[in-house]
């Protein structure tokens, strides 16, 4: 089994001194990547886990980093246009990367794929905003539901390679990994402990109002963490149990600590 170095693979095509200059390059979504990794690995595509898992990367970064261009007007001073500019050309950049490692791969079925993923992506993404901005937002628990499923549906593109035993469990922890991830982000804008961490509720001021909310947050991640672990648990032997064992531990850390920042 290949040790998991997708951010190593990541960084030769992503180290673009004009980007790192002038853009902040979103995080890598470990937790998704890791878990792909050792489903990939566990399967018959485990030759592929590599590309699969690098280009995967660029193209979730470039999805990420389109997702932090704020709008413009025409009062906007030149240098905050030219860094908004520089953003959405970065976002180009990395999804043209993942186009070209897997077009030089021969994987053109995969690129189709993940193509109608990204369209899935950004139509979900914009039918929740509407529905936030309209003041139709879904409750709680349903809102963690659509954000996790937005983060996840590029990985969904995967759900052919995995066919047979693994899907059930890999369909099974994708969804709980997105819903940690999901709780997480809401619990960190909340704290304001990144000022890059968006979220389709609030634009980061916590109100008195809001306490109750961001307890209730503290209490989904938590009790996502844990059936992730038992899911862990009960994967089959073939499954790298070891290298997710540290996610679990960092959502269960994560949600005890902000959740005692926000009480």
């Amino acid at each position: 089994m290949k040790p998991y170095c997708v951010p190593e693979k990541t960084e030769k095509y992503a180290g673009y001194d004009m980007i790192r200059k002038h853009t902040a390059i979103p995080a890598l979504p470990d937790a998704r990547l890791r878990l792909l990794h050792v489903f990939l690995e566990a399967s018959e595509s485990a030759g592929r886990s590599e590309v699969y898992g690098t280009v995967t990367a660029l193209l979730q970064t470039g999805l990420d980093i389109h997702d932090r261009v704020a709008p413009g007007d025409d009062s906007e001073e030149e240098q905050a246009m030219r860094t908004r500019q520089l953003k959405v050309l970065a976002g180009d950049y990395y999804s043209s990367r993942f186009y070209e490692l897997l077009a030089a791969a021969g994987e053109v079925g995969m690129i189709a794929e993940l193509s109608r993923a990204i369209a899935d992506v950004n139509r979900r993404k914009m039918e929740l905003y509407l529905r936030v901005q309209g003041g139709t937002a879904p409750e709680l628990r349903e809102y963690l539901d659509e954000v996790a499923g937005i983060k996840v549906r590029l990985f969904e593109g995967f759900d052919g390679l995995l066919e047979g035993p693994l899907l059930p469990h890999w369909q099974k922890l994708l969804k709980l990994v997105g819903l940690c991830e999901a709780a997480l982000e809401e619990l960190i804008v909340a704290t304001g402990s990144d000022q890059d961490a968006l979220s389709f509720r609030s634009d980061g001021q916590s109100t008195d109002g809001e306490a109750g909310t961001h307890t209730q947050w503290a209490e989904s991640l938590r009790a996502f963490a844990m059936q992730l672990e038992h899911a862990v648990a009960e994967l089959p032997s073939a499954v790298n149990r070891e290298l997710l064992h540290p996610l679990i531990e960092n959502f269960k850390t994560s949600a005890e600590l902000k959740g005692k920042v926000i009480g």
